[in-house]
Formats: structure tokens, C-alpha cells, sequence
């Protein structure tokens, strides 16, 4: 779908046409649910934040300025949802214990193929777990960095942090997770033994 068609979509949504705004979330549906899925790695959730989002894009497409690009604007909304959920979230990983390295994580692929592998559901499992101890923040730029490809100029504009802040967050998380794979590869070395 071109600019001009989801411009001409959404001036006819803002003035209460559910249809142009029904195919406007078809078109833009796939999108939101893949950001929301690389955020979160769960397909519940992932769907729960997409119609919350589009809930939102109806409440305020009247303040969407259309020199923006749309799918921008959506991500903005996505990411921050998700922001909160793994807030949210974090605070009832701290209650419970996963133990997957005596399963999953004893047959991970090698470092090299975990992103191209991504869309495998028991590798979203193993992404959970490793990223289950960073901070939300941590998690939130770990995977705009190394899971969507963003700069940290672009992930600036994205959350308002510093450029800073967002090195300073993503290193800790590269750091934890660099960890977790050295203690797995130990693991794994002694049970060769």
C-alpha cells in the first residue's frame, strides 16, 4: 500500500469511515504483530498489545500529523506497549524460575544462527530466557539493536532516551547474555564428560 492510499485511508478514518479504518489495520495488522512478537516472544501477548494499539491509533488518529509515515507512528505506539508489558512482566519473572537449561538450552544452535532462526518458536523460548534477567529498558534496546537493526540514532527518536543511556543498556545486555552463554557452553562441556 502506498503513502497516498494510507494518507487518503486515514483522513477518511478520522472522519468516522470504519471501513478505510478496518483496511487500514488489515494492511498495517502483519507489521504490528511482527514488532510486537520480536519484543515479547509470545503470541498472546503479541496480539494483545496489536489491538490495543489499534485502539489507540483510533482514539488519536486525529492528532496523527500526515507528513509522518504511518508505520513509524504505529511502531512508536507498539514499542511502547510492549515497554510496559515487559515492566509489567518483570515483575512476575522476579516470583518465578525457569529452568530450561537441562532441556532447551543444551540443544541451541550455534551463536551464528540464532538470528537467522529467529522465527522459530523454541528459539523465541530460548530469546525469553536469555533476555528474561535484562531490565525492560536493557531488553527494549537489546532487541531494537541486534533483533530489528535500528542505530541508536534511530532508537533515540523511537524512546527519547540518550544515546548514552542506550549504549550504556545495551552493553549490560549483551554483557548478561554473553554470560549466559558462557555458563551454557560450560554446562554442556561437562555434560560431554
Amino acid at each position: 500500500m502506498d503513502q497516498e492510499t494510507v494518507k487518503l485511508l486515514i483522513s477518511q478514518s478520522i472522519q468516522g469511515d470504519t471501513a478505510s479504518f478496518r483496511k487500514l489495520v488489515e494492511f498495517h495488522q502483519p507489521f504490528a504483530y511482527a514488532s510486537a512478537f520480536r519484543l515479547l516472544c509470545d503470541d498472546y501477548e503479541a496480539e494483545e498489545i496489536v489491538q490495543e494499539a489499534f485502539i489507540r491509533v483510533w482514539k488519536h488518529l486525529k492528532d496523527f500529523k500526515l507528513e509522518m509515515r504511518f508505520t513509524t507512528w504505529l511502531y512508536k505506539i507498539v514499542m511502547n506497549l510492549c515497554y510496559d508489558k515487559m515492566k509489567s512482566n518483570r515483575t512476575h519473572q522476579n516470583r518465578m524460575h525457569y529452568d530450561f537449561e537441562s532441556s532447551v538450552i543444551l540443544n541451541l544452535p550455534s551463536y551464528e544462527n540464532i538470528e537467522a532462526n529467529l522465527i522459530n518458536h523454541d528459539l523465541a523460548q530460548i530469546i525469553r530466557f536469555f533476555t528474561a534477567e535484562l531490565t525492560p529498558r536493557q531488553k527494549l534496546v537489546f532487541t531494537l539493536t541486534e533483533l530489528e537493526g535500528f542505530s541508536v540514532d534511530e532508537i533515540t527518536v523511537l524512546t527519547g532516551m540518550s544515546p548514552d543511556k542506550i549504549k550504556s543498556n545495551l552493553y549490560c545486555a549483551r554483557q548478561n547474555i554473553k554470560n549466559k552463554l558462557i555458563r551454557i557452553e560450560e554446562r554442556k562441556g561437562s555434560h560431554a564428560l
